[in-house]
């Protein structure tokens, strides 16, 4: 039986996406986390039939970006799990989808990306044909005034990449459809009993204002929380890169102490090997000296026999 499958992005996850890919000089990468969703939906028609549609949706409600361009994979495509998993923690069992941003002009999936993406597919806990990567590319103006962004989710299934739809919420909806309730966060859920307010009693604005003002509070609370931890990420990030440069430059100083070394060990030993030169040479002038010359020898006898 066929089921549509088709993708769901919140819009905040959908803006936090373009914020971190404006950021970008050239190309980012990273992770979607979210849930994937199956719905049925039973209809009786006029000859008392049931029919029975499912359909499949797949979530994305967060995104994790990678600190760097090819993070959790090599030059040939090779995926390090571990490091995913690191780098992860227990978001991990959340990732539905991963993406890829790039300034080009057109949505082109390379021989790399999809060796990444089979090998990704059997990493996470999600089915093989539900697992998506996101191409995600932008266009600028010839002035640079105006820039396009684009999206386009892709799936490996019945051996071929094919596109799934993508439905970015309270963007391009009709407001007179029908919406199935969706189900509530934790985080509602917990806020809500929290509040010890009952409904058949209270008036509905009251209640309104409450949780409104109760959403507010957690809010401002997560934004202090996530101040705090984006400076203690950008105050290791600093360490990491003074460490790397100390490392290098460590690196770099070791190098040249050794081949100073080498230069010196092979000056010395030359100079050794003159110096045992020049004292066979004055051995042997001493040694000559001492016996006689064989020159001086044959000319004394010259002179003694012209004598005689």
């Amino acid at each position: 039986m066929y089921k549509p499958t088709s993708m769901l992005l919140s819009g905040p996850a959908f803006s936090f996406l373009l914020y971190e890919n404006t950021k970008a000089s050239f190309m980012q990468e990273g992770f979607l986390l979210g849930e994937v969703v199956h719905k049925e939906k039973r209809t009786i028609t006029d000859n008392d039939q049931q029919q029975i549609m499912s359909s499949t949706t797949i979530k994305v409600n967060s995104v994790v970006p990678c600190p760097m361009n090819h993070y959790f994979y090599d030059s040939v495509g090779k995926v390090d799990r571990r490091k995913i998993e690191e780098f992860l923690g227990a978001q991990f069992e959340r990732v539905v989808a991963w993406y890829q941003y790039k300034k080009v002009a057109n949505f082109q999936l390379s021989l790399r990306h999809k060796i990444i993406h089979k090998q990704l597919s059997e990493v996470f806990n999600i089915s093989p044909e539900l697992f998506t990567t996101c191409l995600l590319i932008t266009e600028a103006s010839e002035n640079c005034s105006t820039h396009s962004y684009q999206q386009a989710f892709f799936r490996f299934n019945n051996y071929m990449y094919d596109r799934v739809p993508v439905h970015i919420t309270n963007l391009s909806e009709n407001n007179n459809t029908y919406k199935c309730s969706e189900a509530s966060s934790e985080t509602f859920s917990r806020l809500l009993s929290g509040l010890k307010v009952d409904i058949n009693k209270s008036q509905g604005l009251d209640v309104i204002n409450k949780i409104h003002q109760a959403l507010q509070d957690h809010t401002d609370s997560v934004v202090k929380e996530l101040t705090a931890a984006e400076k203690r990420l950008y105050e290791l990030e600093t360490e990491v890169q003074q460490l790397s440069q100390a490392k290098k430059a460590k690196e770099l100083w070791t190098e040249n102490q050794s081949s100073n070394l080498d230069k010196s060990g092979e000056i010395m030993k030359n100079t050794k090997t003159l110096s045992n030169r020049g004292r066979g040479k004055r051995k042997a002038i001493t040694s000559n000296d001492r016996n006689g010359s064989p020159v001086n020898n044959v000319d004394q006898s010259r002179t003694r026999r012209t004598i005689l």
